[in-house]
């Protein structure tokens, strides 16, 4: 399908710079692009800033800081002797910006030689402070950037402000940054919310590299996977598992290193005995293969003969076995 531009509505115009879409377009906010619209459809100076949060029913604060962006980008200029209050500050240098974001982590050592890290509330960032961050940094603004293309949207204002906080306050590598991200979009997370969630709980477990970060997701990879080869198995619906039934997850499949028949095998004795799926009844079943080194369901389902035998009394004995020691006793 192919569209025209139709001339009618054309008769009354107002110009955009090219600069809007040529630089700023892929990095500014609906508000701060609709703030610029309107600002520029006044055609007047000095621009009404009241009049722009009226009508898009926005917050002055917040019509006042996309005007401030547009201002720093060079499209606006702040006449100081005219407003009736005094001039705001200008955002401070991308260092001193990124300070605001709050010093957030403090970091301990227990008797034991374990390393917590412990986050405080973050701050606040104003949108201006953000794009003089953008334009400033350029490893924070190539972090937002490959962000926003992973995902296939741009960063709101508030995520901006997040991503700020990690890279800055906490000081992340843009590569745990990024693989963190990855991991969350690989769940259907894709906001920088529960980013910020995921990775408080890391950094309180000591994961606060790179390196740890990949080790650990794979750590996480291996055990969604082998849950959800349980779940397969077992017939289970679609519930998150509990501490415990992780915890047994993770003896059979790590600990154990049981082969899915074993598994099956265990499962079908224990809803035998039992009439429903126990984890904690399975999880004896197993440990006791592996005390005993059962590895096949050949081996298992031998020994549960022998038992069944020896239960009830019966016994077999190797004739040649019993031979050759009738034999030595003779001859002692």
């Amino acid at each position: 399908m192919s569209y025209e531009i139709h001339s009618g509505p054309w008769g009354s115009v107002f110009a955009v710079p090219t600069a809007v879409a040529d630089r700023y377009l892929k990095f500014c906010t609906e508000a701060q692009l609709k703030v610029l619209l309107l600002a520029l459809r006044q055609g007047q100076s000095p621009i009404d800033s009241a009049g722009i949060a009226a009508r898009l029913g926005l917050p002055a604060a917040e019509v006042d800081d996309c005007l401030q962006y547009w201002q720093e980008s060079g499209l606006f200029t702040f006449d100081a002797a005219s407003a009736a209050a005094p001039a705001p500050q200008l955002p401070s240098p991308a260092p001193s910006a990124l300070q605001q974001a709050a010093p957030a982590a403090t970091t301990v050592q227990t008797p034991t030689g374990q390393t917590i890290t412990t986050l405080r509330a973050r701050g606040h960032l104003s949108p201006g402070e953000i794009n003089t961050l953008l334009r400033e940094n350029r490893q924070f603004a190539a972090l937002a950037a490959e962000l926003e293309a992973a995902r296939g949207s741009v960063l709101s204002p508030s995520e901006r402000e997040i991503l700020a906080y990690l890279f800055g306050s906490l000081e992340l590598s843009p590569e745990y940054l990024l693989v963190a991200a990855a991991y969350c979009r690989d769940k259907g997370k894709k906001k920088l919310s529960y980013l910020e969630k995921m990775v408080a709980g890391w950094l309180e477990d000591g994961i606060d590299t790179y390196e740890k970060a990949e080790n650990h997701i794979q750590r996480l990879t291996r055990q969604e996977d082998d849950e959800t080869r349980i779940r397969r198995l077992f017939g289970l619906p679609e519930r998150a598992l509990t501490a415990k039934e992780k915890a047994c997850v993770t003896r059979w499949c790590g600990e154990y290193m049981t082969p899915e028949p074993l598994l099956r095998l265990a499962y079908d004795r224990t809803v035998e005995a039992t009439g429903k799926v126990s984890f904690a009844y399975i999880d004896k079943i197993l440990a006791a293969w592996a005390a005993k080194g059962i590895t096949t369901v050949e081996a298992a389902e031998a020994e549960r003969s022998a038992a069944q035998r020896a239960a009830a009394g019966e016994y077999s004995f190797d004739i040649g076995e019993a031979m050759r020691i009738m034999e030595q006793n003779a001859n002692e």
